[in-house]
């Protein structure tokens, strides 16, 4: 009987080394595990950024193109105001010299 108890004895310690190995295997399969859900989630971090940064840099690039073509289209506007303006102040400025020259001239219209 205490061949019995003695087999039972080793094999119970033979099952507590394996179940010790078992644990430890567990443990490092679990480090290795939160070790590449990092390396993933650092990864996709990644490409999310680039991705924002690559929208952004598009996004600013139509605002400044349609920018540029608004300020474009202002600055033409402007031009033919000034063009206008000139065209008045050259009409008027003969006007101007014609009532100048009567008045000097002690002549009233």
């Amino acid at each position: 009987m205490s061949t019995a108890i003695e087999e039972t004895l080793k094999a119970l310690t033979e099952f507590e080394s394996q179940l010790d190995s078992a644990k430890v295997i567990a443990t490092e399969a679990k480090k290795q595990m939160l070790r590449k859900a990092s390396e993933w989630a650092e990864s996709a971090k990644g490409v999310a950024v680039a991705e924002a940064h690559k929208t952004a840099a598009d996004k600013v690039s139509e605002a400044k193109a349609e920018a540029e073509k608004e300020a474009e289209s202002i600055a033409k506007k402007g031009q033919a105001e000034v063009e206008r303006l000139k065209k008045s102040l050259s009409a008027q400025r003969s006007k101007g010299s014609d009532f100048v020259e009567k008045a000097l001239l002690g002549e009233q219209s």
